[in-house]
């Protein structure tokens, strides 16, 4: 994919956008969504270091009573063959006196160059949320990950990766508490465009099935659309879907979620 030609990089950023924009417009009944932090590694080859901060926070009395928060915080540092990146996100949202969305994340990759295409990676992550039963749940990995197209505008990758899982899950009435170890392997694809001057879009997929139960196996596939304002300060349409085929008692096989939101970037 690296000779592309220039009408069939066209032709690839034009059906990517019009595939984001249907996603997008599907999913826009839902709310709160995690953010790609995928996206960072474009913004990197121009950027030896960076940081993102985003931020959404809705409040409402009256006849509805609702608060709902979100925020994360990207960063990240290049001096090749070397990159790093990390990501922290939180999501908190409270209806009617009642607790709705509580959940928060933590994430660090490591990539090493071996050459093009081919970079060796590592990850940590350890993540809760309230309402899929984690108490806590900590991944740690490593891999391979493949630059398919690497130009200024499009940009396509796709990975493999081994993790090794700690999942504790929180007790409900009839299913107690779960402490139990997977080994899981993780492959994902995606791509990131610059779809014009002022516009970004960027999209992520991870099929994530067990090593001894194929048949248990989560998918996340995360999307957005950003828009520009000023030099450091951008607005953004993002989408989710994440579903699990196993999921634990009491808890829904998937989610689909979207957030607006403003995104400061601080080179």
């Amino acid at each position: 994919m690296r000779g592309l030609s220039l009408t069939s990089r066209s032709l690839a950023r034009g059906l990517f956008a019009a595939s984001l924009a249907i996603i997008v417009t599907t999913l826009s009944s839902t709310s709160s969504a995690q953010v790609n932090a995928e996206a960072l590694r474009s913004t990197l080859k121009k950027n030896p270091t960076f940081l993102w901060l985003e931020g959404a926070l809705v409040g409402r009395v009256g006849n509805t009573e609702t608060m709902s928060f979100a925020g994360s915080a990207f960063g990240g540092l290049t001096s090749d063959p070397h990159l790093f990146f990390s990501r922290v996100s939180a999501d908190y949202g409270h209806a009617r006196g009642e607790t709705t969305v509580a959940r928060w994340t933590a994430h660090a990759r490591y990539n090493y160059r071996l050459r093009n295409p081919i970079a060796i990676e590592a990850l940590a992550q350890v993540q809760h949320d309230r309402f899929r039963r984690l108490a806590v749940r900590d991944l740690y990995g490593a891999g391979l990950r493949f630059e398919l197209e690497g130009a200024d505008d499009l940009e396509v990758f796709a990975g493999t990766t081994y993790l090794f899982e700690h999942e504790v899950l929180e007790s409900i009435p009839g299913s107690p508490t779960a402490n139990d170890i997977w080994h899981r392997s993780s492959n994902y694809a995606g791509a990131n465009l610059h779809v014009a001057p002022l516009v970004d879009v960027s999209t992520v997929t991870y099929l994530q099935p067990r090593f001894d139960r194929p048949l248990d196996f989560r998918v996340l596939s995360d999307s957005y659309v950003s828009f520009k304002i000023t030099s450091i300060l951008s607005a953004r349409i993002s989408a989710s879907v994440w579903y699990d085929n196993r999921p634990p008692a009491g808890v829904r096989s998937y989610d689909v979620e979207i957030k607006n939101s403003l995104v400061v970037k601080l080179p």
